[in-house]
């Protein structure tokens, strides 16, 4: 969609820096995260590359953590793999519609505390207000109470909120910082829910031939990242007498992930797998050899 957008430079200095230092070799314990993604029809190769990240993290990445163990479904895992996963992530289009029996499988999942992330277009389920209650925001369609998502270029530097600085996702990030991808806004859902990381405004809609100017933007600081503690939906059980309060449900979810190459970026990545880490009550210290590795 955005031919133009290109890789940025990254400052392996600076890079290094925000890693930190290596302390903590593996997991406290044997982990399973679950990746799922579908087929892309609809871009040109190297946008939506749902395939070639799942092979990037399931079988390039992640097996290099000791302690953990990664597998791919297509469309949406099984209750097994529900029953089994620490964390799932979901990096995909519209493959399926969902239905009750999916969301209580979902609502089952993070009642016993279990991770979830979601990638750009991942977002979009239906009219978003069902998915919303579990993720806190998610792609609006017309049917959605406060009208469709809007999509266009990402204006960048995008700007880390006060929250950001609490969190140990984006750990030692400065306030600003260059990201080259797609934003979605008017996101469905309450934003009241969820603790905004990154912000960003819109510029024009679709497609455009070269990056928005300021004047171009319209001022509003539109949700890019986020997490969400919890994650039940309004009306939900309370959660397992079992379940103690270090193992809450944990979501982190970013309308990023439209280049194949953002997932190249050590930016982008240092944030995933810190959110992969944080959603599973873990140390980041184990994935950061991860952050350089087969960057293409």
């Amino acid at each position: 969609m955005f031919n133009w957008q290109k890789p940025l430079v990254r400052d392996n200095a600076e890079i290094a820096r925000i890693i930190g230092p290596l302390e903590q070799q593996e997991p406290s314990r044997d982990l399973h995260i679950l990746w799922v993604w579908g087929v892309d029809k609809d871009h040109d190769k190297g946008i939506h590359a749902y395939d070639w990240v799942m092979d990037l993290f399931v079988n390039k990445l992640l097996p290099n953590v000791p302690r953990l163990t990664a597998v791919q479904t297509m469309h949406f895992p099984t209750p097994e793999q529900w029953a089994t996963a620490d964390l799932v992530v979901f990096y995909s289009g519209l493959d399926m519609v969902w239905e009750k029996s999916h969301y209580d499988l979902i609502d089952a999942y993070q009642a016993r505390g279990g991770g979830l992330i979601f990638l750009h277009l991942a977002l979009l389920q239906a009219s978003g207000e069902e998915l919303a209650k579990r993720i806190g925001l998610a792609f609006g369609t017309r049917g959605a109470a406060n009208g469709p998502t809007k999509y266009g270029v990402l204006p960048t530097p995008v700007r880390l909120t006060a929250a950001a600085a609490d969190s140990p996702i984006l750990e030692r990030f400065p306030q600003e910082l260059e990201m080259v991808d797609e934003l979605y806004w008017n996101l469905t859902g309450d934003p009241e829910t969820v603790t905004t990381l990154v912000t960003s405004p819109a510029g024009p809609e679709f497609a455009t031939p070269a990056p928005p100017q300021p004047e171009d933007l319209d001022g509003q600081a539109w949700p890019v990242m986020w997490t969400k503690e919890e994650g039940l939906p309004e009306g939900f059980a309370e959660r397992p007498a079992e379940r103690s309060a270090e193992r809450l449900a944990r979501v982190f979810a970013t309308v990023g992930g439209h280049n194949y190459f953002t997932f190249n970026d050590p930016h982008f990545r240092i944030i995933l797998l810190r959110a992969m880490a944080w959603v599973m009550h873990e140390s980041f210290d184990p994935f950061k050899p991860l952050v350089e590795l087969h960057i293409e």
